[in-house]
């Protein structure tokens, strides 16, 4: 599937002079800003990952809100068989969007780094976001160190323990990757074993503005994990958020795990 075949089902619903969803921003624009996308060396041979993003910026730009459900995503994008396709059990539209950000990101990062026009998926969500270059809300105005204090997995077997090691070391990884030296991630060694007057010295040293903790409980295939953003300076609760997944311990979840806390950490220090 070439650029050219991608760009076909998006011609329909692009016919609009001006988005209603997204003001002082037109249809052309849209369409221009998406070919540029489809055609750059991070998408033009990642044909699935296109499809992903054609789908969901032709859904945004029709404002068809209940299209952009997991469910739909899955069949519609994923040739999902609607008789036996189940989200709990399937976590591949989940997995693909954490990918899909990263994606988008590494784009903007690169060789779209002049784009008049960003695509961006906000967490929580599978409806895109278009916005025009230096018109978003400016991420990290103030300068943070953030501490990453190990995830504590509440369930004790062995396959629970190694995933939530797992998660640590891809959360820690993709922290870093999404803020660099903005948000530094620091990791307090057997933070465990030390006591409260250690991380106090440790905290006062880094210059830590905010201290990233949480959980991890698994129940056959039921995972919920517990953050929390805890405030150095005043020690109260920051921020707080649960995410609920059903799916088997794997990479891949991990994987999107992190995409969907990195996201939400950046919303939280970008309005918080």
């Amino acid at each position: 599937m070439d650029t050219a075949d991608l760009m076909e089902p998006i011609v329909a619903p692009l016919t609009r002079d001006m988005l209603d969803c997204v003001p002082d921003i037109s249809a052309p624009d849209v369409k221009a800003a998406l070919a540029q996308i489809l055609a750059s060396g991070a998408f033009s041979k990642a044909q699935r990952m296109s499809r992903l993003l054609q789908f969901l910026i032709e859904k945004r730009v029709a404002g068809a809100v209940r299209d952009t459900n997991e469910y739909t995503i899955g069949i519609e994008v994923f040739d999902r068989d609607p008789a036996a396709y189940n989200t709990s059990e399937d976590p591949i539209v989940r997995v693909q969007i954490g990918r899909l950000r990263k994606k988008l990101c590494g784009y903007y990062t690169a060789s779209g780094n002049a784009a008049d026009l960003i695509f961006s998926i906000p967490v929580g969500s599978y409806m895109p976001e278009i916005r025009r270059a230096g018109t978003a809300d400016s991420s990290f105005k103030h300068s943070h160190m953030l501490a990453i204090l190990p995830l504590r997995c509440i369930t004790t077997d062995a396959p629970s323990v190694s995933f939530a090691e797992g998660l640590s070391e891809e959360l820690s990884f993709q922290l870093f990757k999404e803020f660099g030296n903005k948000i530094v991630s620091y990791t307090f060694a057997m933070a465990e074993r030390a006591n409260a007057s250690d991380v106090s010295r440790k905290i006062e040293k880094n210059g830590v503005s905010h201290l990233l903790e949480g959980s991890i409980r698994v129940e056959g295939e039921f995972i919920r994990l517990s953050f929390r953003l805890v405030d150095a300076a005043a020690g109260c609760i920051a921020w707080s958020e649960q995410f609920d997944r059903h799916a088997s311990l794997a990479i891949s979840l991990q994987e999107e795990l992190a995409f969907s806390i990195c996201e939400a950490l950046k919303h939280y220090f970008s309005h918080g």
